[in-house]
């Protein structure tokens, strides 16, 4: 009777125990990264009694965390590329928004006008109306120079700024994890529970794969590693290696740009990891930064530098519109009481390609006079507009891209490549977001909670517990009996 309550016992024990599970997983149904669990139990140890062997019961050996390691990994996989494709469609798009004019003329057009302001000034030389045109039309064309790249440098620096706080939230979830760590140890040196534990863990994974991609794995003394593609080892158990950012000048930068945030191991600050990262935002944004905003930035200072120095080029040649004195030699005077009378250049002669697009600007000849503006190769010749002319005809010469395009062209290739890296971006992430539904599915078959399973797995959980404690009962009504005779 003693061996019969005590089986009864260890079945309540378990039933007990089976229902808490239950009732743990029917509680989080709704919890985002949570694994169902089960009671895994097996029979007591037997023992032998007048030769023969009885049962003892059943004993708990433990809560059966339901999870698939590849198939984590397969998860977090996907959701760095979905990550990476998401950020980068994202950022090309504001960086395509740079171009699309819906209310105004996009720059081609813009200096379209200034070379057509040209062909007027050519059929009417000595009108100063038209000369402002001209002047007015060069302020467009230096303005929307200017909006298009300081946006660009906006851009870059937001991004920088986007860096600085991806790197804050990776450190962050790097200790959360090495503290997990801490803790899912000591709890199951002590045989403990620790599923709840292991699915924070798994989810602090899955959101530093949203940053970058990250490989995970237990060495020969029982610690969990995390390594990133590219970067190196950033959790060792306890042992964290922290990220770092520091501003590089231009010449160190990634993107030719001063003050540009760079990421570094905060242990080896000068060890530049930036473009190291595959997958995730954090790579995504690296990329646009220091691959296409910059090649949009040079090719927009390409341009202008080309504009301004075909334009000076021709305009050199010619002279102002105002009476030149003539020399005994027959020779005109280069100088009167306003200035150089040739060899004026129309805008300000950039020095260097890089950062054309930024410094672009009138000559301070052509702001303070507009008769400074050429229209002649002769000086005193009201009809002359050879100059005016050969400006206009700018618009269709291939002086850009080495001679091969004009710059209309070249400015129609550049924001036609960002058109389509931003729709190529825009179908990567397509794809990489019904793979990444995939993982979550196949993931959630496995670990997700099934209301109607656990509602059935209750209920025979709770006629089992009923069952163990009839048990109980008989054996106890049976050792009332026994005392009973006994009086």
């Amino acid at each position: 009777m003693a061996d019969l309550l005590g089986i009864g016992k260890t079945g309540l024990n378990a039933s007990k125990k089976a229902l808490e599970v239950t009732g743990h997983n029917l509680a989080n149904v709704n919890t985002e990264g949570f694994s169902r669990q089960r009671v895994m139990q097996s029979t007591a140890i037997p023992v032998s009694v007048g030769g023969f062997i009885h049962g003892t019961g059943t004993k708990i050996d433990g809560i059966r965390r339901f999870n698939d390691e590849f198939i984590d990994k397969r998860l977090n996989n996907a959701l760095a590329n979905n990550k990476f494709y998401e950020a980068r469609t994202e950022h090309l798009g504001q960086v395509e928004n740079i171009f699309n004019e819906l209310d105004s003329d996009g720059l081609n057009q813009v200096i379209n006008k200034f070379f057509n302001s040209f062909r007027e000034l050519a059929n009417q030389p000595e009108n100063e109306t038209i000369r402002s045109v001209v002047r007015d039309t060069a302020n467009l064309v230096i303005k929307d120079f200017r909006r298009i790249r300081g946006t660009l440098d906006t851009q870059a620096n937001n991004i920088d700024r986007k860096i600085e706080n991806s790197v804050a939230d990776v450190n962050q979830t790097l200790n959360h994890i090495a503290d997990l760590n801490g803790k899912i140890t000591s709890i199951e040196s002590a045989q403990g529970e620790t599923g709840d534990l292991r699915d924070q863990r798994d989810m602090a994974l899955r959101n530093l794969s949203e940053h970058f991609k990250v490989h995970t794995y237990v060495d020969e003394k029982n610690r969990f590693i995390i390594t990133a593609q590219g970067i190196g080892t950033l959790v060792t158990g306890l042992q964290v290696q922290e990220l770092g950012t520091i501003s590089k000048n231009k010449l160190d930068s990634s993107n030719n740009m001063n003050g540009s945030v760079e990421v570094v191991l905060k242990d080896r600050p000068s060890q530049k990891i930036t473009n190291e990262f595959k997958g995730g935002t954090l790579a995504a944004i690296i990329k646009v930064r220091n691959e296409d905003l910059r090649k949009l930035q040079d090719d927009i200072d390409g341009i202008a530098y080309q504009f301004t120095t075909s334009v000076n080029t021709i305009h050199r040649q010619g002279f102002v519109n105002r009476p030149i004195t003539i020399g005994a030699d027959g020779k005109p005077a280069l100088l009167d009481k306003k200035g150089l009378t040739t060899g004026l250049d129309f805008f300000k002669q950039p020095t260097q390609v890089e950062e054309a697009g930024t410094a672009i600007d009138l000559s301070d000849a052509v702001k303070l006079d507009l008769s400074n503006i050429s229209a002649g190769l002769t000086p005193n010749s009201p009809g002359d507009n050879r100059v005016a002319i050969a400006i206009s005809k700018l618009q269709h010469e291939r002086i850009s891209g080495e001679g091969s395009v004009t710059l209309e062209e070249k400015y129609l290739q550049t924001i036609g490549n960002i058109g389509l890296e931003t729709g190529k971006a825009r179908l990567d992430s397509e794809q990489a977001t019904g793979i990444l539904a995939q993982a979550h599915s196949l993931r959630e078959r496995l670990t997700g909670v099934s209301i109607d399973e656990e509602t059935a797995n209750m209920v025979r959980f709770q006629q089992a517990y009923q069952a163990s404690a009839k048990i109980m009962q008989a054996a106890d009504e049976m050792f009332k009996t026994v005392l009973d005779i006994k009086r």
